[in-house]
């Protein structure tokens, strides 16, 4: 498949942003890199619990 880049703006607060920049530095990554890092682990989680979701409903589900 081929990778197709898109850029979008996101709105933060001066404090958001001296935050995200200070978590950024411990971790030795770029602010940028850090967001791309955590949108990435929350679309996995979300992915995650809603296979688990999923499981628990076919799994309560009566077989005729």
């Amino acid at each position: 498949m081929a990778r197709v880049d898109k850029r979008f703006q996101l709105l933060m607060t001066e404090e958001e942003l001296e935050l995200l920049k200070k978590e950024a530095e411990k971790r030795n990554l770029s602010a940028g890199e850090m967001l791309r890092l955590s949108f990435r682990n929350e679309v996995y989680r979300s992915d995650s619990y809603e296979r688990l979701e999923a499981l628990k409903i076919l799994s309560n589900l009566k077989l005729k």
